[in-house]
């Protein structure tokens, strides 16, 4: 896998000139979660993004057994239990898959599962990939949450972009971090989650799975999503504060603090958080 150009490997991996693969390690120091939205750049099907989020989260896991078929599924509410469930330093692919696509009770539950998830404050050491046929499926406040989103444009090559929250202007800012390319088949090991997946949307096409399971209804999830989109905000307002505290010139506490409509003893308190 790599960036800009095609290198074929025999195992996922992030080079070290990777944007994602930087975020990713950097996010292993601190500790943190990191959540990546794969969607295609045309809302089509069959574009491999199962396929890219099953490499990508093989190259983040740093579990023994690697990427197994308990850490990749259909349901929000199996995401949900395994995000608790699996060890520290696991990855994640919640796959909302062609037999779920215009299916509105599953992107809400999809929508359910980030809130949850990405509300608890993103300290578990899970690194999640969730996929999409479109980004804007996902709810605004969801994405927004997201930290990368990659839209793959054909099979074998997609496009990557950074999401940062803007405190001074309330909504998302994103920074192209270039095409990320991959070829080949899947890994061996990859193959048996690949073909677990591919079999469940089978299964739920048939009308075999548990209609509407782990799915919240919109009205209900109200209130999680304001409190897990105010504590996403808040974190990332957090760091970008800290950022621009230390790397800008002759910038002063209560400068930053006059600038983001916050107290200076609470500019000094973010300052020390970290």
């Amino acid at each position: 896998m790599s960036t800009g150009t095609t290198t074929t490997t025999d195992t996922p991996e992030l080079p070290e000139d990777c944007p994602l693969g930087k975020l990713y390690r950097k996010r292993v120091a601190q500790s943190r979660d990191l959540t990546v939205l794969i969607a295609d750049w045309n809302l089509e099907r069959g574009s491999g993004k199962t396929t890219l989020a099953l490499r990508l989260a093989a190259a983040c896991d740093r579990t023994d057994e690697g990427v197994t078929e308990d850490k990749a599924t259909l349901s929000a509410e199996e995401l949900t239990d395994a995000y608790t469930a699996q060890p520290t330093g696991s990855a994640l692919v919640l796959d909302e898959g062609e037999a779920a696509a215009s299916n509105r009770r599953s992107m809400s539950g999809v929508n359910e599962a980030l809130r949850q998830i990405v509300g608890m404050g993103r300290v578990e050491q899970k690194y999640l990939f969730v996929t999409a046929p479109g980004v804007h499926q996902v709810d605004k406040d969801i994405r927004n949450m997201c930290d990368v989103w990659v839209f793959v444009r054909e099979v074998g090559a997609a496009q990557m972009f950074r999401v940062n929250y803007n405190p001074f202007g309330n909504h998302a800012m994103t920074h192209d971090w270039g095409t990320l390319r991959w070829t080949g088949d899947l890994p061996g090991p990859l193959t048996d989650t690949y073909s677990y997946l591919t079999a469940e949307k089978r299964r739920r096409l048939r009308g075999e799975g548990d209609d509407g399971a782990g799915y919240v209804d919109a009205d209900d999830a109200a209130a999680q999503a304001e409190e897990a989109a105010e504590t996403a905000e808040r974190q990332t307002r957090d760091e970008l504060v800290r950022d621009i505290y230390q790397n800008t010139e002759d910038m002063t506490q209560q400068k930053l603090a006059d600038a983001i409509g916050l107290s200076r003893s609470r500019v000094a308190d973010i300052l020390t958080e970290a």
